[in-house]
């Protein structure tokens, strides 16, 4: 039998082209990945098929736009944004936003609250004029306000280094995972994207209640009382450490960890819980002995 071509597919040259197939055209199948459309021959498409756009989800646009985008949306999505974190890791804008929101944080809480709090301290001390005089200048604002920009600007980078290192140290050489650190502080980065929603629930708390210390954790259960013994101190900051935000850091700690180094969840639950607990263990050591050795008791 010869063959012959039916439209443009090639098929066996038959008498009765009544069984013949409809003409078909190769037509390259249009990919839409974020806003570029690539065309890619695959095969075979009908004239009459118009479902032939398969739109791909590239983690976004790229630049500032994209790693805002993932910023935000780590929130809700975080496997998602880790998974796309995996592939590229990124860092600065999650470090911008969080140190913007310490400062915005700041400037509104420093003249409000912070500042008569300090000053109403410093009147129950019976300072004497001389000394009140000495202290007027950080009661003003400018000095205050410079050293929690500087230390916003500063503060934050550190603090998410140090939690990136241990994490990474625990997970690759302790654990055996296989990550580089850029990923691990990626993830540190867009975890602490939890204090904008901790920041926007805090801050009008705070100045509604004229108190920068706002309390959304289990340290409701038991007074501040700096007068108290070693043990009482401990175990009040040790509860006012376990805050529902920072639960959420967290846990988005532990889905990028299971994500960058593809430990079970329920490894990295453990792991970014033990570093956690250790952590705030220290903090509330040093949180119960200070105090004291500086003749606050």
């Amino acid at each position: 039998m010869k063959s012959g071509r039916c439209g443009t597919v090639a098929l066996p040259l038959c008498v009765d082209r009544s069984w013949c197939p409809a003409p078909q055209k190769l037509r390259p199948k249009r990919v839409r990945i974020g806003r570029i459309q690539v065309a890619v021959t695959t095969g075979l498409y009908k004239e009459d098929d118009m479902s032939d756009v398969t739109t791909l989800d590239a983690g976004g646009a790229g630049g500032f736009t994209g790693s805002l985008g993932r910023a935000i949306r780590v929130l809700f999505a975080p496997t998602r944004v880790f998974s796309e974190l995996e592939r590229r890791p990124q860092w600065l804008v999650p470090v911008i936003i969080c140190v913007l929101v310490a400062i915005l944080s700041s400037i509104i809480l420093i003249p409000s609250v912070i500042l008569p709090h300090q000053r109403e301290l410093l009147e129950e001390r019976g300072l004497t004029e001389q000394q009140m005089e000495a202290a007027r200048p950080w009661l003003e604002g400018g000095r205050t306000m410079i050293i929690a920009v500087i230390t916003s600007v500063v503060g934050t980078p550190i603090v998410l280094l140090i939690v990136a290192g241990v994490l990474h140290l625990v997970c690759s050489l302790l654990l055996g995972g296989q990550s580089n650190f850029l990923r691990t502080f990626s993830v540190a980065s867009f975890a602490w994207m939890v204090s904008l929603p901790e920041s926007i629930v805090k801050v009008p708390l705070a100045l509604a209640s004229k108190s920068a210390e706002v309390q959304t954790s289990l340290g409701l259960l038991m007074a501040r009382d700096q007068s108290a013994g070693f043990g009482y101190r401990f175990v009040q900051s040790f509860l006012s450490h376990i805050d529902v935000f920072s639960l959420w850091k967290v846990l988005l700690l532990a889905l990028g960890i299971s994500v960058m180094f593809k430990f079970t969840r329920q490894k990295s639950y453990y792991v970014a819980g033990g570093v956690w607990v250790v952590f705030i263990l220290l903090a509330s050591v040093l949180g119960s002995i200070m105090p004291a050795s500086m003749g606050m008791r």
